[in-house]
């Protein structure tokens, strides 16, 4: 992240450390508004043991042999409608519901190649669309920037009064970081939003300092734009889904839950991140007495929880047609087991998708697990990040094939997520 970037991102993160507090009456959900798409990407941070959470039947033999202690026992594995060579871990119930209801898609082998096992340069290829290049802008902060012409300026405006992406957390992003800004408005999900004071720097703009003083006031000022609409948008009044966990024990759930909050509140926002951390399982990732428990295994509940509650409150509001989610982590882990009861970096993983826009079911095939694995041996890329990426831009986001081939800086094939 080069200088400028940071300072942005500190100050934006600094300047909003947001409030849920008592906010003012409005009518601000009753303003008629357009049903307009909207993506939610929920990042995994740590890097996601992708065999053990869908499980491939066909090749359990072999990992029951290359994960003596990790693997979960064929009982207890979740079968899924439509197919026998694959199941789900047994943390991953609402998962399953909304997988048999044709919620939900699975796309196999993921990543990129030259894998870097950094998670820092992996989570900015992620994040920039990278490969070996390095960028200093998001690979959706690219294409909204295509949307929001000439952003800040003019914005917010009579067609779009919501800002281009929200985070939901304390910190920025690499993903909403545009040319000269950052795309996205933060909200803290334990203390809410505040918009910050803005002094417009009085030195001379010639000087280096007054020259990075305007650039973080134009954040700040941008984020103050649009504080009325959020806080009318958190105070809106939704009975959300009575199966959400108690706030504080699943923050995934608590993101989410604001999430529900603005879209409900009519928030013409397209893009949501929200993330869940601590899937760098090296060790512990299991519990010694019963491999169906610990620490991956809450991950994925509270995943499982978090997702399946959200769409209960998509579904309450008639959003359904209009809302589509999915995850990704930086890498996935090793076939072979440590000796730590976990899991090294590894390459590709699945990615989940979910919503009544998608194809439900699985895309691509289940990952070859060689007769005698080695602890150098990784899954087979399947599919580049890059092509779920454009697949999301084309068939969600409808963007045109010049926009994105300009976004991803080239061209990838279509992957058939979308109906």
């Amino acid at each position: 992240m080069n200088r400028r970037s940071f300072i942005r991102n500190s100050a934006i993160t600094a300047a909003v450390p947001l409030f849920l507090g008592a906010l003012s009456a409005c009518n601000f959900h009753t303003r008629r508004r357009p049903q307009n798409k909207i993506l939610i990407l929920i990042q995994l941070i740590g890097g996601n043991d992708g065999l053990n959470t869908l499980i491939p039947l066909d090749n359990y033999e072999r990992i029951t042999k290359a994960r003596p202690s990790l693997y979960i026992p064929e009982r207890k594995i979740l079968s899924i409608k439509g197919t026998n060579s694959a199941g789900l871990h047994p943390s991953l119930e609402g998962i399953k519901d909304m997988y048999d209801n044709d919620l939900v898609t699975f796309v196999q082998g993921v990543g990129y190649s030259n894998l870097v096992l950094s998670h820092f340069r992996s989570q900015d290829i992620w994040l920039t669309g990278a490969d070996t290049k390095i960028l200093s802008t998001g690979w959706m902060a690219r294409f909204l920037e295509t949307r929001y012409k000439n952003y800040p300026q003019g914005f917010p405006n009579q067609k779009y009064p919501d800002p281009p992406a929200i985070k939901i957390g304390d910190t920025g992003t690499f993903l909403f970081q545009g040319e000269t800004i950052d795309m996205s408005v933060i909200i803290n999900p334990s203390t809410g939003f505040q918009a910050p004071e803005v002094d417009l720097p009085a030195d001379d703009e010639s000087t280096f300092a007054a020259i990075e003083m305007k650039s973080i006031s134009e954040v700040l000022l941008q984020t103050q734009h649009y504080s009325q609409t959020l806080k009318n948008a958190l105070n809106t009044t939704f009975q959300h889904s009575k199966s959400y966990p108690k706030e504080g024990e699943n923050s995934l759930a608590d993101q989410l839950k604001i999430v529900s909050k603005l879209i409900k509140s009519g928030s013409q926002t397209p893009v949501y991140l929200v993330d869940l951390k601590g899937f760098d399982t090296h060790q512990g990732q299991v519990d010694p007495s019963d491999s169906t428990k610990g620490a991956h295994a809450d991950l994925l509940k509270k995943l499982s929880q978090a997702v399946s509650c959200f769409w209960e409150d998509i579904t309450a509001m008639g959003r359904e047609d209009d809302v589509v989610g999915m995850t990704f982590s930086e890498f996935g882990r090793r076939i072979m087991s440590n000796a730590s009861m976990g899991t090294d970096h590894g390459s590709s993983q699945p990615i989940l998708f979910f919503g009544r826009g998608i194809n439900a079911g699985i895309i691509g095939v289940n990952p070859v697990i060689p007769e005698h694995v080695t602890v150098q041996d990784n899954l087979s890329l399947q599919y580049d990040y890059r092509s779920v990426y454009s697949s999301v831009l084309k068939n969600w986001l409808d963007a045109e094939p010049t926009v994105i081939s300009d976004v991803l800086l080239g061209s990838y094939q279509e992957i058939k997520i979308f109906k």
